[in-house]
């Protein structure tokens, strides 16, 4: 059987996996704008976030570790004693330092072995002791100083025991506890620490006077702390560790002033709310968490500085974009030849497509005879022969521009103009919106338009598909609109109705054997003729009247208008998309337990 706690041990790393994973995402995120010069101090931060969350999901199974952090002389080695219940377990004195290596209090030497492992055998010294074999969950450990002579060797290794702990006491002098080495010193790494997991001590409380320390030191400590942390300390305790040794040895002009002391308070808290083995598993979710919040406030705060700025350039690079498509594509709307030529042969396509009965059979003759062009007749020329093969050379080259200009409508050489004229209305704003990103942090090679255009390419292929589009639309509508039913049944019935009379007139006269002449079926082929070929010349000039060349070119141009004001941004600007990257970092809901993760990125 699972018991509880493994079950709970089980649906905590898979909660850390998860913060992990949005540590990933917010790497990634940052990543998105790497002209963004602050994001190269973030990405790093949230790197070493993930890194450290790594760390805390591997080393779960094993104890919590509580180090003890300060200062020369504040009493750390002291207060180990104390706790210890043993005067000389670690070392202390007047020379400094007094710890050079890590004091691990613990109730098993094999506990401390990721620490020898890590930290190497020559740093890490154990001891044990009666009051240790009751830390079953729980390392207890003393730290360097952070501020001794032997500082180059020392800080490195506080830096990894920090890395590693889950649970700081940082420990301050109850005499002079503003020391603003110190706290500096910790506000780089007390962030990932909070609630249960920071626990601040102010030592040596017995040489103040009772009332001073309650009244003033205490509230002015705390209110110092809460402005160089930028947030407040859910725990200060107030103690006197020498008091709590066997011998205090108290020098004869410095004994104790009043009663007043915690100690017993940290004691519990580390042999008992510590020890629990629910509570390893607690803390190392709550680290990850404050690890995942602090990134995320270093992000947020970061990108808000210049969200409001960076919103304002987003909608004038839209703006520009949107101003520069439309001028470049304009020149797609002019009327070339080739352009004029492959909308006419499209139309009469679809039209013919869409047609039934006489006049259909006209169309898709017409829209046959428009690919291969003029150049047909000349292959029906009586006389010379000379004339004949020419005129089959010149209906073939003639099919094959209309075949060009089938497939190359919205993609002439006007194309190249339209870039250029794209071109020209980026740069006419473009000075002015590069230092304004400058001045956003943004890097200074913003400045050169050359590598923030897009290639000529991409930008023709968008211009291309965006008016091939809306032509093909247009086409598609006016074709639609002139294939009704009542429209073709208006244009078939006066020819179907010659034929039908002609068609009964004839089959009457065979049943009864009364044969018709040549001249009855040369005048019912050349009336249906007439009537046919006059409705579709008709149908004609309703054709150029409702579907003209010119009228379909200005419908698309109106449609292109609607589109661009949709497309955000025209030329998918890489620059654009980083300006969007740094706004969605300044998102106001990061870091809410109840969202979806995967909805604090979107950018």
């Amino acid at each position: 059987m699972i018991s509880e706690r493994q079950l709970l041990a089980i649906k905590t790393r898979g909660k850390i996996e998860g913060v992990e994973n949005e540590i990933r995402m917010l790497s990634a995120s940052v990543h998105a704008a790497p002209l963004w010069q602050p994001g190269i101090v973030l990405k790093k931060q949230c790197d070493e976030a993930s890194r450290l969350t790594s760390e805390l999901e591997a080393r779960f199974d094993r104890k919590l570790i509580v180090s003890i952090i300060g200062p020369c002389g504040v009493g750390k080695s002291t207060l180990l004693n104390a706790l210890a219940g043993v005067d000389e377990l670690s070392e202390t004195g007047h020379d400094r330092p007094t710890t050079r290596r890590l004091v691990v209090l613990c109730r098993e030497d094999s506990d401390a072995n990721p620490l020898r492992e890590h930290l190497g055998d020559k740093n890490v010294k154990i001891r044990s002791s009666h009051a240790a074999s009751s830390l079953e969950h729980v390392l207890l450990i003393d730290t360097p100083d952070t501020d001794s002579t032997a500082q180059e060797k020392h800080i490195p290794l506080v830096h990894k025991v920090i890395e590693m702990s889950d649970v700081l006491i940082c420990v301050f002098d109850g005499e002079n506890p503003k020391r603003r080495d110190y706290v500096d010193f910790l506000s780089s790494y007390i962030q990932r620490f909070k609630g249960e997991s920071l626990v601040c001590v102010a030592n040596k409380c017995d040489r103040l006077e009772e009332q001073e320390l309650m009244s003033v030191i205490v509230p002015g400590f705390l209110s110092y702390i809460k402005a160089a942390w930028e947030r407040p300390v859910d725990k200060l305790l107030c103690i006197s560790a020498r008091r709590h040794l066997h011998d205090p040895a108290w020098d004869k002009k410095a004994k104790p002033r009043h009663d007043f002391d915690q100690f017993e308070d940290l004691e519990a808290m580390i042999f008992s709310t510590f020890n629990r083995p629910g509570f390893v598993i607690d803390r190392r979710m709550e680290n990850a968490k404050n690890l995942r919040d602090y990134v995320l406030h270093e992000v947020r705060a970061e990108a808000e500085k210049d969200r409001e700025k960076l919103e304002e350039i987003k909608k004038r690079i839209t703006e520009t974009e949107k101003k520069a498509a439309k001028d470049a594509l304009s020149a797609l709307k002019s009327d070339e030849t080739k352009q004029l030529l492959g909308v006419n042969v499209m139309l009469y396509q679809k039209l013919a497509q869409r047609w039934l009965g006489p006049v259909g059979w006209l169309i898709a003759l017409w829209a046959r005879i428009l690919i291969f062009g003029t150049g047909i007749a000349a292959i029906f020329r009586f006389g010379n022969p000379i004339h004949q093969i020419v005129g089959i050379v010149s209906s073939f080259l003639h099919f094959k521009e209309s075949q060009a200009a089938v497939s190359e409508v919205g993609k002439s050489e006007r194309v190249d103009t339209a870039f250029r004229d794209y071109r020209l209305a980026i740069m006419r704003s473009w000075p002015d919106i590069a230092e304004s990103l400058v001045k956003c942090r943004f890097d200074q090679s913003v400045r050169k338009l050359e590598d923030i255009l897009p290639k000529s390419k991409t930008v023709n292929e968008e211009l291309s598909a965006i008016w091939n589009e809306a032509l093909e639309s247009s086409i598609e509508e006016s074709a639609q609109k002139l294939s009704g039913l009542i429209t073709q049944f208006v244009f078939n019935i006066p020819a179907v109705g010659i034929m039908g009379y002609t068609a009964w007139i004839t089959a009457r006269a065979f049943f009864l054997d009364n044969y018709l002449s040549s001249d009855f079926f040369l005048h019912a082929f050349l009336t249906i003729g007439l009537v046919l070929f006059l409705g579709f010349f008709i149908f004609q000039g309703c054709v150029r009247v409702f579907a003209g060349t010119e009228r379909i070119s200005t419908k698309a141009f109106k449609k292109v208008k609607g589109q661009i004001e949709q497309f955000q941004p025209v030329s998918l600007n890489p620059l654009g998309d980083q300006v969007d990257a740094v706004i969605g970092l300044a998102v106001p809901n990061w870091g809410d337990e109840n969202q979806p993760y995967s909805d604090r990125f979107l950018l």
